[in-house]
């Protein structure tokens, strides 16, 4: 009966109901597992392509980006393209490719390379040469 009337003064607020602690032994306690990322299987992209791609006008530039975003890396050549233009274009790109958690790598002055996230682009060779004091193609 005690029980009763103190969980009514509780519910009107005219008692504190001291709460109990529950103690847990560390053998009791078992952590959650831990949520990874989502699992790419490497085996299933049995031929990676790289696109090539020598735009001319900025709005080629969002064909660019539908291929980084269908995980395809892309080599962009501006070579041909205007100066104005190439900078929209790789303003553009870099940006959604930033925003697609891609990478970007500079090839030479006007050639660039632009991957998704599950794809690495190794730049050891531009590491190797500038170690060496030799500049890489395109460097000033």
């Amino acid at each position: 009966m005690a029980k009763v009337w103190e969980k009514v003064l509780s519910f009107l607020g005219l008692m504190e109901v001291a709460e109990e602690e529950e103690i847990i032994e560390e053998s009791e306690f078992v952590r959650p597992p831990a949520r990874k990322g989502a699992v790419l299987n490497l085996h299933s992209a049995k031929n990676m392509r790289l696109v090539i791609i020598k735009p001319v006008e900025f709005q080629e530039a969002q064909q660019i980006v539908e291929h980084i975003k269908n995980r395809k890396p892309v080599l962009v050549n501006l070579e041909e393209t205007d100066k104005n233009e190439a900078k929209r274009i790789i303003d553009f790109i870099a940006g959604a490719t930033f925003a697609l958690d891609g990478n970007m790598q500079k090839v030479s002055q006007q050639i660039f390379v632009f991957a998704p996230a599950q794809v690495e682009v190794n730049a050891e060779i531009r590491k190797e040469l500038s170690g060496r004091g030799v500049s890489a193609i395109g460097e000033d």
